[in-house]
């Protein structure tokens, strides 16, 4: 019987202990740099529609569409500028760091609807990939 409760209170220890490691709190992600020679766009779809997975664009590894999708475009894009388009499709860096390419057409300029003095750079994060550093400008 001592056995038995001493082996269930060494499972419930090692199970709350790993549930305590499992909550710690992450890091944040800090901006540790700007990305030079991009811009933030955002995919030409409205608000509704970029909540379907299926709506978003996707990202290829060259400016064709038969060509190996790497991905899909995310609510900001990062393009390159200026904007370099071949056979319709638009340069672009995926979010893991590869260049792709989307439809030229699939893209707009990025804007803040809930706050028009926001603004989108694109930016090198503190674990090693591209992302966005979102200002607001005073006014």
């Amino acid at each position: 019987m001592k056995i038995l409760i001493g082996a269930m209170a060494g499972s419930f220890l090692v199970s709350f202990s790993v549930m305590a490691v499992a909550q710690q709190p992450r890091p944040s992600m800090t901006v540790t740099g700007h990305l030079q020679g991009y811009v933030c766009m955002a995919p030409n779809l409205t608000h509704d529609q970029l909540m379907v997975f299926e709506n978003l664009p996707p990202i290829y590894t060259e400016p064709r569409a038969n060509a190996q999708q790497i991905g899909v475009a995310s609510a900001s894009v990062i393009v390159a500028a200026p904007m370099r388009v071949e056979n319709g499709f638009a340069q672009v860096l995926h979010m893991d760091g590869r260049p792709g390419w989307m439809r030229a057409d699939m893209l707009k300029p990025w804007t803040n609807a809930n706050n028009p003095n926001t603004r989108c750079t694109p930016a090198m994060m503190s674990n090693g990939r591209p992302g966005f550093d979102y200002s607001r400008r005073a006014g």
